[in-house]
């Protein structure tokens, strides 16, 4: 049995939890003979609940580990009291001689890691040195983690891009077709906290650049909903603004499906699903280069990207968005085929099982390939790590050291 430990499951808000739920759901549907239990180790995302599900999640975990039931524990870790929660689990499991796959998503957690004291830091790089393989999400990921925690992690760290189904297609939008006079639609997906750079996105629509274009934009989230619809009444823009709040799976798609643009403002991600998503639904995307996003989106090719917090940068890209048919259908179409070829769930399904194959013990390693299907999986760009556990046809990118 695979245990797959993940904060609030497959039910988490952000991207973590549509992680685990998009590539479970793949799993099940494609993989019926691996066996996999998900663990909740948070609860559905209230504080106060979290050591009730945190306790109940170490009492099943340890009574599974000395069963002799597991084959191995994929861990998904963010930052801060995630780390003090996935440590206590990662030992727990090598005290039973447990595999452990620990996944990184935490967009702040080299900040985390640099503004810790010296035991913090010292049990953070033994709680790394503890895993049987670590799982970044881009290549800005797989330099910090060799730079903090040298070349020995380095070896053990395998790049594995976040990944999103997709409908076969991409829906041909209305902006598309001769005649279309309407407002260009732009979509936000996110959680509404600073860091996600709402302020500046609504900052830059209430520039006299912007202010002057045909446009209006929706902001799905959950977070300070009333800061926000504050700044836009504020800057003059409320009418054009609509606020969702939380938005489920069914809920994103179709916001995707009825948009031209998404915006993705962030200072700090991991690989935000909400660009994936939009690639997979063949939007124009604008987008700043933090953490992993530049692996998925080429300035000009694949979107548009503007330096964090630069209100005016963003205004411009935006402006070039909305006047352009021609470039949203280029930058659209670009990153549709980029998401065929490196992000789409199947390709993260076949990586995933090379992954498992690696480091499970018992019957899981004996698992067989999968083929993708007619999706094209990406050759690795280093060796495929296959050992005795077998191969697949498509591989994750493990560093060579």
């Amino acid at each position: 049995m695979i245990y797959i430990v993940s904060p609030g499951g497959t039910q988490e808000k952000g991207g973590m939890g549509r992680v685990v739920d998009n590539f479970t759901t793949d799993l099940r549907q494609n993989c019926p003979d691996v066996r996999f239990e998900v663990v909740d180790s948070y609860g559905p995302g209230k504080f106060r609940q979290m050591p009730g599900y945190f306790a109940r999640a170490v009492v099943h975990l340890t009574g599974c580990f000395a069963a002799g039931k597991a084959s191995l524990v994929h861990i998904h870790m963010a930052e801060y009291g995630s780390v003090l929660r996935k440590g206590i689990l990662i030992t727990l499991a090598r005290a039973f001689g447990v595999p452990v796959v620990l996944h990184l998503h935490g967009g702040r957690f080299p900040k985390h890691f640099k503004d810790s004291g010296p035991v913090t830091r010292w049990a953070i790089r033994r709680m790394m040195a503890m895993t049987s393989e670590i799982v970044v999400l881009g290549e800005f990921w797989r330099d910090w983690v060799a730079e903090a925690f040298g070349p020995e992690a380095r070896r053990r760290t395998t790049l594995l891009h976040n990944a999103v189904p997709g409908p076969a297609a991409a829906p041909v939008r209305d902006d598309a077709q001769d005649g279309f006079d309407g407002p260009i639609r732009l979509l936000f997906l996110g959680r509404l906290i600073k860091l996600k750079g709402i302020d500046v996105l609504l900052n830059a629509l209430a520039s006299p650049a912007c202010r002057d274009r045909r446009w209006e934009v929706t902001i799905a989230g959950d977070g300070d909903l009333d800061t926000y619809r504050g700044l836009a009444a504020e800057l003059g823009i409320a009418d054009r603004v609509r606020f969702t709040g939380w938005l489920d799976q069914g809920g994103c798609r179709r916001e995707l499906a009825h948009a031209h643009v998404l915006v993705q403002p962030s200072m700090f991600e991991g690989l935000p699903m909400s660009v994936l998503e939009a690639m997979a639904e063949g939007l124009t995307i604008v987008a700043t280069p933090v953490g992993s996003v530049p692996d998925a989106i080429a300035d000009g090719e694949t979107g548009l990207l503007v330096p964090p917090g630069d209100v005016a940068a963003l205004s411009d890209a935006l402006v070039r968005v909305i006047d352009d048919r021609n470039l949203r259908r280029n930058l659209g179409a670009g990153a549709r085929a980029r998401w065929e070829r490196q992000f789409d769930v199947a390709v993260f399904r076949e990586r995933l099982l090379d992954i498992y194959r690696r480091n499970a013990r018992g019957i899981v390693a004996a698992m067989p390939a999968v083929p993708v299907g007619s999706t094209t999986a990406v050759p690795a760009s280093g060796p495929m790590g296959s050992g005795p556990m077998g191969t697949a046809h498509g591989s994750a990118e493990r560093t060579t050291g």
